[in-house]
């Protein structure tokens, strides 16, 4: 995580320390990024690099965190349900935005890559997959509200399945894209949604 006073940074001098620092850990990931190289495309010093950020490890954190809100930004705007088909429409709709971004930014697929390929052992990726896990807590919560997911198993545990089984569908497709087209791995997406409809709907489940 940065230091504080990154965040007391204007949200322009901030973007450009984060877009530099993305470029160079989506270009090399994180063992290969250099932090002097961040600190060049910035265009700061390093004394001043080290007043935000401890080291590398936080420089990472602080844009994977970046990516994930935006990834909040573009589904905050899509209009909740109202019923159980409702809750599964929206959830296409959010999908199909995600996998949009993500074939129009590589630079967001590669850094989510690296993340992935740094695993469970790396404090990042801990951290926001518990961020990922409590989105799709309060997503599960309001599919039950509406009828939608099933309620015979504990919220909890179907919040550990689905952020699991995207975790893996996630790692597949980042490893996929180095050796399939594009086109078809976006043909793909709307197959593991329904994947994972079939394990959570309520009424496919009667």
């Amino acid at each position: 995580m940065p230091l504080p006073r990154f965040q007391k940074l204007p949200e322009q001098k901030r973007r450009v320390i984060l877009d530099a620092a993305a470029a160079e850990f989506g270009a090399h990931g994180f063992e290969g990024a250099s932090f002097n190289r961040i600190i060049a495309a910035a265009g700061i010093s390093k004394g001043a690099m080290y007043y935000y950020f401890a080291d590398k490890g936080d420089a990472y954190g602080a844009v994977l965190d970046d990516v994930m809100d935006g990834v909040e930004l573009l589904v905050q705007d899509i209009e909740r349900p109202t019923d159980a088909e409702g809750f599964w429409t929206t959830l296409a709709v959010g999908t199909e935005r995600m996998t949009n971004e993500f074939v129009r930014d590589p630079k967001m697929a590669a850094l989510m890559r690296s993340l992935y390929m740094r695993g469970p052992g790396d404090a990042t990726y801990v951290r926001l997959m518990e961020r990922s896990r409590g989105w799709t807590e309060q997503l599960l919560a309001m599919g039950q509200k509406l009828g939608a997911v099933r309620d015979d198993l504990p919220l909890s545990l179907l919040a550990d399945l689905v952020t699991a089984m995207m975790a893996a569908l996630d790692m597949w497709f980042y490893r996929a894209m180095e050796t399939t087209d594009m086109d078809e791995l976006v043909a793909l997406m709307p197959k593991t949604l329904e994947l994972t409809r079939d394990m959570l709907d309520r009424k496919r489940l009667e």
